[in-house]
């Protein structure tokens, strides 16, 4: 838990271990664009390997609409709520920018909004398309966006950290600060996997540190995502 003024580094943490769900839930997919050869890796082996492909077992995502709506932000904000409709979960595939990414973050705010599952997979470790070699993992962009009571006790809204300008001692310097999100400024419902430590007044939780992040390489996602995302939606009550 972190003050709203303070500077932010978050530590590294280990993925949290839960007994998966046995409910087959649909799946959102929130990536940067830039990585989408990595994300075909993803999406193939959802489509081919995920156990409960006989269920019918769906992914969605922003893909097929991003390019058209890119310069109608209200336009796209209305197709990625109504793409996000029917899934439970929203799985940050996590590559070198995709922290910095807007509608990335805007995803995640939906997932909160929206009281849905939430969970990130590292794809760096997927070998480029071009060089064939991986690369080393980005940022959580679960670090950046959080739920936070800046005065009243069971109100809460979401922040995003920001690189912001501020004079020490007469120098101008580069600090973090968390900011409310100012793509959704009204309330927040509490998420249920936030519930056994809400943000006290004052303070912000970030999403990275009461959710889980895997490697898709590393912890065999092509196996094992439709189990992750199962156990995400079975913590946010889906």
């Amino acid at each position: 838990m972190s003050r709203l003024a303070d500077l932010v580094a978050p530590p590294a943490r280990p993925a949290p271990t839960y007994a998966p769900a046995a409910i087959k839930r649909k799946g959102f997919f929130s990536f940067h664009y830039a990585d989408i050869m990595r994300v075909n890796n993803v999406r193939q082996s959802w489509k081919i390997n995920c156990p409960g492909r006989e269920d019918k077992r769906q992914f969605f995502d922003r893909s097929l609409w991003e390019s058209v709506q890119r310069k109608n932000p209200e336009g796209l904000k209305n197709l990625i709520r109504g793409g996000m409709t029917h899934a439970s979960v929203v799985c940050v595939l996590v590559g070198t920018e995709t922290w910095a990414r807007p509608w990335v973050r805007y995803e995640i705010a939906r997932s909160v909004i929206d009281k849905k599952g939430l969970l990130s997979v590292h794809l760096n470790s997927l070998r480029h398309h071009q060089r064939q070699a991986p690369d080393v993992h980005g940022d959580n962009p679960l670090d950046y966006m959080a739920v936070g009571c800046p005065k009243q006790a069971g109100v809460y809204f979401l922040y995003e950290r920001v690189l912001q300008q501020v004079v020490e001692a007469g120098q101008l310097k580069w600090q973090w600060r968390w900011e409310k999100y100012g793509k959704y400024t009204f309330a927040v419902p509490l998420p249920k996997f936030m519930q056994a430590n809400p943000p006290k007044v004052g303070f912000v939780v970030p999403l990275s540190d009461v959710t889980a992040i895997y490697d898709y390489v590393a912890e065999e996602g092509h196996k094992n995502i439709g189990a992750w995302i199962d156990t995400a939606a079975l913590r946010a009550g889906r």
